[in-house]
């Protein structure tokens, strides 16, 4: 068949404009990118808050993924990182595999403070799957972030990968860091301590968590105001007592607007041979305002079940009340509260004077008491006696929040305090989870203080089950088995019937096998 002039223009033609049209289809998908969610639940389908947030970048969100491609959630985290990208061009993903990329995780590791390891397979792992950074902001995101579980026995958890990351972005994006200010002169342990009872391994979680920690000497001549700039002050196990004028301070500081967390164990005297062997911590004034008394006093658990073994009823565990701080650590039907113990306990006291009542952070078991003398406590032979002024259960931790100074204030002056110093020790950070409610109490009870972080309120997403995990490559071999194995077998299966069948056509059949279709008589 010959083809004229005329038909072989339209033809040329033709090809013209199907070119043409996929051109301006391919630009056209570039800038305008549409995913489709197909997966149950629209697990990567993001939420109307997350939307909002990345809608309203103004500056780039640099996200370091921190994971390879053996790890269970990379899968997962791409995909999200892609839906991410898809709503902000601002949002930029530099992914990092820890076997591959050793210098890119080196750099990471540096910047971010992020600590690495090895599992027993060999491969490299970080204690941070996510980075998020903005400027000198930055915020991690753990792998236990990315999932909540409801109880050891329901196989099932939560994804919350989206509201881990929208979270850090809204980090990155808020003002300036939080200052949080510990106290030194008393004996207190410091933050560059690493050693046992140091507060190393508390301030590098807390600069982790986008706080600005230092310390500040209360006691330094000419220190009149040493709590300016600071968001919080911490008063973390101080050994010695506070100076009138210290304390004057701090109330000056609190009434003006600002936040305490004091964690104080009974002050042992110094001086031999003394009455009751404890003084008084000099805190009285700064805390009266907020409705809360210190009692020179040493708490005792009697209750054998809560009591540590060796302790004669002076390390236990303690009981959370409701408040915003506590809301983590109480039971509920979905998860078992991990037990808060402390040691070397004093009670606290309402003060009906004040203009603000105090709230119950943690109590005793009804059999405790608190004995007001410890003279002579290294002799005890047993539990210490009973000649106690309090018995019963004992209050030993608080919080109290004033009004607001002015209407615009995030909120009024807040204090936090918890009768023992033992919240800032090192093990708590390293016990099991049944068994860190300590840290867990701190943690909270410095974000309530400092108000942060942020509420991300991202909606759940269904609960899924955990059994099946599955990295890239596992997803690369499940599509080769379903793309190719599988159907090559089955065709393979097909053709052996096939010629089968044709070896087998035309020949006639076992006689056994024949129907019988006469009958003879």
């Amino acid at each position: 068949m010959r083809l004229t002039g005329g038909t072989r223009v339209v033809q040329l033609g033709g090809a013209l404009a199907a070119v043409v049209l996929a051109l301006v289809v391919n630009v056209v998908a570039a800038r305008h990118y549409r995913r489709w969610d197909w997966t149950s639940g629209r697990r990567y389908t993001l939420s109307e808050p997350t939307l909002t947030t990345l809608r309203g970048l103004t500056d780039p969100v640099d996200v370091w993924l921190i994971s390879g491609d053996a790890e269970p959630s990379t899968a997962s985290l791409r995909q999200l990182l892609v839906a991410y990208q898809a709503e902000s061009a601002l949002v930029r993903v530099h992914p990092i595999d820890p076997d591959r990329d050793p210098l890119a995780l080196e750099d990471v590791r540096r910047r971010f403070k992020v600590e690495t390891g090895q599992t027993e397979e060999g491969r490299v792992v970080a204690d941070a799957v996510l980075a998020v950074a903005r400027g000198e902001r930055h915020w991690l995101v753990t792998p236990n972030d990315l999932i909540s579980v409801a109880s050891e026995d329901d196989p099932r958890v939560e994804p919350r990968e989206e509201a881990a990351l929208t979270g850090a972005i809204r980090e990155v994006l808020g003002g300036t860091k939080a200052k949080l200010c510990f106290t030194r002169g008393h004996d207190e342990p410091l933050l560059a301590d690493t050693g046992p009872t140091g507060l190393a391994l508390l301030g590098e979680l807390l600069e982790k968590s986008n706080f600005d920690v230092v310390q500040v000497d209360t006691t330094a001549p000419g220190e009149h105001e040493p709590f300016a700039g600071c968001d919080v002050a911490i008063l973390a196990a101080p050994r010695t007592a506070f100076a009138p004028a210290e304390s004057e301070r701090l109330r000056t500081y609190l009434l003006g607007g600002g936040n305490a967390l004091v964690a104080i164990s009974p002050l042992e005297d110094p001086v031999a041979g003394s009455k009751t062997g404890v003084v008084a911590s000099g805190l009285d004034a700064a805390l009266a305002p907020f409705g809360i008394g210190l009692v020179d006093a040493l708490v005792v658990e009697k209750d054998k079940e809560r009591t540590m073994p060796g302790s004669r009823g002076a390390t236990f565990a303690v009981l959370p009340r409701p408040h915003a701080v506590t809301a983590s650590l109480l039971p509920a039907e979905t998860r078992d509260a991990p037990r808060i113990i402390l040691g070397f306990v004093r009670p606290l006291r309402h003060e009906a004077s004040a203009p603000v009542a105090a709230a119950d952070l943690l109590a005793t078991g009804d059999d405790a008491y608190a004995v007001s003398s410890i003279a002579g406590a290294a002799d005890w032979t047993g539990p210490p006696p009973e000649e106690g002024v309090l018995h019963g259960a004992q209050v030993v931790a608080m919080a109290a929040e004033r009004a607001k100074l002015s209407p615009s204030a995030a909120h009024g002056p807040r204090v936090v305090v918890v009768g023992t110093g033992s919240v800032f020790a090192p093990s708590n950070w390293q016990e099991p989870a049944p068994l860190h409610g300590a840290a867990f109490f701190l943690e909270s009870s410095l974000s309530w203080l400092a108000a942060r972080p942020s509420i991300v309120d991202v909606p759940a997403r269904p609960k899924v089950t955990a059994g099946l995990r599955l990295s890239d490559a596992s997803i690369g071999d499940v599509r080769s088995y379903v793309l190719f194995y599988m159907p090559a077998a089955i065709a393979l299966l097909g053709l052996a019937i096939g010629l089968r069948r044709r070896a087998t056509e035309g020949t006639p059949r076992d006689a056994a096998t024949k129907p019988k279709t006469e009958r003879r008589g």
